[in-house]
């Protein structure tokens, strides 16, 4: 077995990966009688503002060309474990690469570890002054190309997402698997940066944004509101949510905490690794979704409540739940991208945006490079439960206001109407929800007219007239 590790954004040391690919080396031959003949460590650059997440792609398929096909014998295919940003480049790396011809990729088992797949809320503060000095003073870039990548909402995150809604990977001999964690490790807080302790997270990454099982809808405008156009969903993958582990650290980090002694009955990461690696066809991988929804389920009852003692023995309690990640994308009928606009949720028998559960909105990010893309981070468990409390009701609306509202060209409100219970074939705990919003543009008769009169005449004061 030859397996390649991936490591993830602003790393400039192959350190970074711990003792895991040691650790595994020695555990894979003495619990899957498989021999590690063959570790590579990836040093992909990051660091560079120039270098965009499809250049690395691009050279990642250079590296398996010239370092990993030479030493694959006939048949045999590698696996690839990746960290963070890793994720998003190797999957780039495919859909470039192998798209529609996934049976003949050489690798096997895609392996994330804490994946941003629908980017980071950290992301947008990465690309700011006081990060650019930070790396300043390190030697090194902060990355631009890749935190566009990264900020929630992004083009590429998009586009990648919408290519990855046809694939059905298990079906076409690539397993797919995504491990993360939701603990924080303290020590790493930034008490002027909350994403850093945000629940439902790693300290990173979101396990919305991490999770590989994600859906999309469209809602076109029409006279009567806001009509289900188009909606999809991959085909299933699995997510695990291992006990303890945060994103980064020596003491939680899913990647980093890894020791080279560690084995499957010390470390949850090598454990989870290891049942990956034992998934041959589609029969053992679907029980292995089995086994990490169990595993998520137990984990996330577990680690809803976590008491911390700190300094002078003040106990601090936090809560966490199950959230979900709902990234809209505003545009109008023309294709044209929308950047002033209002997206209000509502509820009640009235759909009324201050009738929705207190509690239920946690975050919102608009896209720095494309204000037409909003995400909002809420809390399922608090909206599941508000609406619902009669089996008869839970309404629930989405409501979008885009301006200008009058003049030679301009916009309607439009709503969705519906009940929290029908939106759960989309919205699902712990997952992403991709929203296209197609709005109508309006057009008055009077932006362009014809006269028969050759005699100069002002049309400065022309009246906007019917829509066209």
């Amino acid at each position: 077995m030859l397996i390649v590790f991936v490591h993830g954004w602003s790393v400039t040391n192959t350190d970074t990966y711990g003792g895991l690919p040691l650790a595994l080396q020695s555990s894979v031959a003495g619990q899957l009688n498989i021999q590690v003949q063959h570790l590579r460590l990836a040093k992909y650059v990051s660091f560079a503002d120039e270098v965009k997440i499809d250049d690395i792609a691009r050279g990642m398929q250079h590296a398996v060309n010239t370092e990993v096909l030479s030493r694959l014998k006939p048949g045999e295919k590698f696996v690839c474990i990746t960290h963070s940003t890793g994720g998003p480049v190797v999957r780039d790396w495919l859909s470039q690469y192998y798209e529609h011809k996934f049976p003949q990729c050489p690798m096997s088992h895609l392996i994330m570890l804490a994946p941003a797949n629908h980017g980071s809320a950290l992301a947008q503060l990465g690309k700011g002054k006081l990060a650019r000095m930070k790396f300043f003073t390190e030697g090194v870039e902060p990355g631009i190309g890749v935190l566009d990548w990264l900020e929630l909402g992004s083009d590429q995150s998009w586009a990648l997402n919408r290519q990855w809604l046809e694939y059905d990977c298990t079906a076409d001999g690539l397993y797919v698997f995504t491990l993360t964690g939701q603990r924080i490790d303290r020590s790493f807080y930034d008490n002027l940066n909350s994403y850093t302790g945000e629940a439902g997270s790693d300290g990173v990454v979101r396990i919305t944004a991490a999770n590989m099982n994600y859906g999309f809808l469209r809602l076109a405008q029409t006279d009567g509101g806001l009509v289900v156009d188009e909606q999809s969903r991959p085909a299933k993958t699995a997510l695990g949510i291992l006990p303890g582990r945060s994103h980064s650290g020596d003491k939680m980090g899913i990647l980093r905490s890894v020791k080279a002694t560690d084995s499957a009955q010390t470390h949850p990461t090598v454990d989870a690794i290891l049942k990956c690696l034992a998934v041959k066809d589609s029969a053992s991988y679907a029980a292995a979704v089995k086994d990490f929804d169990k595993l998520t389920a137990q984990t996330q009852k577990d680690e809803r409540i976590e008491k911390i003692k700190e300094l002078f023995l003040v106990e601090r309690t936090f809560k966490t739940g199950r959230y979900c990640m709902l990234v809209f994308r505003l545009i109008d009928d023309r294709g044209n991208n929308l950047s002033d606009y209002d997206v209000l949720f509502t509820g009640g028998p009235n759909y009324d945006e201050n009738h929705l559960p207190e509690g239920f909105f946690v975050d919102r990010q608009r896209n720095s490079n494309n204000p037409g893309k909003l995400t909002y981070y809420v809390d399922y468990d608090i909206l599941n439960k508000g609406l619902n409390k009669d089996p008869s009701k839970g309404e629930f609306g989405i409501k979008i206001v885009v301006r200008p509202h009058s003049g030679f060209a301009y916009y309607t409100a439009a709503e969705y109407k519906g009940t929290f219970d029908a939106l759960k074939s989309y919205i699902e705990p712990n997952q992403t929800l991709m929203i296209e919003v197609q709005m109508r543009r309006h057009v008055g008769e009077g932006v362009f007219q014809l006269t028969e009169k050759t005699d100069p005449e002002s049309f400065k004061d022309v009246k906007v007239g019917k829509d066209i």
